[in-house]
């Protein structure tokens, strides 16, 4: 080997010093330094060796409490440990303690250099090892994040990835039960749009609608589930949960309302189209994880408090919020008065009981169920 190895000497007493630098002169393997017991951890932050000896004959408290620290260092801990003892008493003990291998003062020199060399090889095929698990670790991190940040703020995205059980309900457990607020928001006018301008330009005004929507979402850490047509599906409260779901719901609600109502208003004077927006937004359980069939997979949320948030923002108007009574008590409890108005009851097919809906009033409520 052309490669010199600094070895970290771990003893209290010169002679093993200078019988180690006896045995591998004229070698690769370089004593580096010799330090005592309590000076391990500052020796090795400062010059990190590729092979650490440690004399067993140091006492037995020590000798076992330096090899703890050194197999809980991440430095440290795939390097080579080798043992060193005037005989085999106490072999079996310091390999109980974690060395890789146990020399006496009686071992040949070749056998010595032979051993500590395949040490040296096993420890770096290791460390490669693990460099690459390492990187092939933080480049699928990397990946979620990336996929994650496309449809959930980069703040929860990190949450997620830093959380083992939320990383694992989030990609693998397609049946999680849980309590989220729901968001519906659908742009109303989309049809006489598509009528009135070229495909271009309507992909164009869908690209700025869905920005505008997504950031605020984002804004207060919701997940964007759905993307379909003129509608965004958004949820508060899962895949992490969020005791407030429900105010962020309603605040991300009514913050879309009103940076729509400009844009729309823009959209009108430069394109002469009239365009508003409708939000519903309920409360309740919903199953999430990935739903679909083995060649396509899609992680969503499911269920009937879908389903309602979902007819809530089909009869919103543009410019107006609706939200379930389910919604109203979890802001009752939380103190937040919007001043909502009690509409009359909505009734759903296949439902045995009416839910109650409040409305929030808008400053501009447009009727364009005509030209949705």
């Amino acid at each position: 080997m052309s490669t010199a190895f600094r070895t970290l000497l771990v003893t209290a007493q010169g002679e093993s010093r200078e019988w180690f630098e006896r045995l591998t002169a004229g070698s690769e393997i370089l004593l580096d330094e010799a330090v005592a017991p309590e000076q391990v951890v500052v020796a090795v932050a400062q010059r990190p060796p590729d092979l650490i000896v440690l004399d067993v004959d140091l006492e037995q408290e020590a000798f076992g409490r330096v090899c703890a620290i050194l197999k809980a260092n991440p430095s440290t801990v795939l390097l080579p440990l080798i043992a060193l003892g005037r005989s085999t008493r106490r072999r079996l003990t310091a390999f109980e303690a974690g060395v890789d291998e146990f020399l006496t003062r009686q071992v040949r020199r070749e056998d010595c250099l032979m051993r500590i060399r395949a040490l040296l090889r096993a420890s770096a095929a290791r460390r490669r090892c693990a460099a690459e698990q390492l990187a092939e670790e933080v480049s699928r991190r990397e990946e979620i994040r990336a996929a994650f940040r496309r449809y959930i703020s980069p703040k929860l995205a990190d949450q997620i990835l830093a959380d083992p059980e939320l990383r694992e309900a989030a990609f693998e457990d397609a049946r999680r039960r849980t309590q989220a607020a729901i968001m519906f928001a659908d742009m109303r006018g989309f049809t006489g749009m598509s009528e009135r301008l070229p495909a271009p330009k309507v992909v164009e005004l869908l690209n700025e609608f869905f920005a505008l929507l997504t950031d605020i979402a984002f804004e207060y850490d919701g997940t964007v589930f759905s993307m379909a047509g003129d509608s965004l599906m958004v949820g508060f409260g899962v895949p992490a949960p969020q005791v407030d779901a429900a105010e962020r719901a309603i605040f991300a609600a009514r913050a879309m309302l009103e940076k729509f109502g400009a844009l729309a208003e823009r959209w009108s004077a430069e394109h002469g189209v009239q365009t508003g927006l409708g939000v519903g937004v309920n409360l309740g359980e919903v199953v999430a994880g990935n739903i679909g069939s083995p060649n396509y997979m899609n992680y969503t949320i499911v269920g009937d408090a879908v389903n309602v948030a979902s007819r809530l923002g089909q009869r919103a108007r543009a410019g107006e919020m609706l939200f379930s009574d389910t919604v109203k008590r979890a802001l009752d409890r939380s103190g937040v008065d919007l001043g909502a108005l009690a509409l009359p009851s909505l009734v759903l097919r296949g439902r045995s009981a009416p839910i109650d809906i409040f409305c929030v009033p808008c400053r501009r409520r447009l009727d364009l169920r005509a030209h949705v």
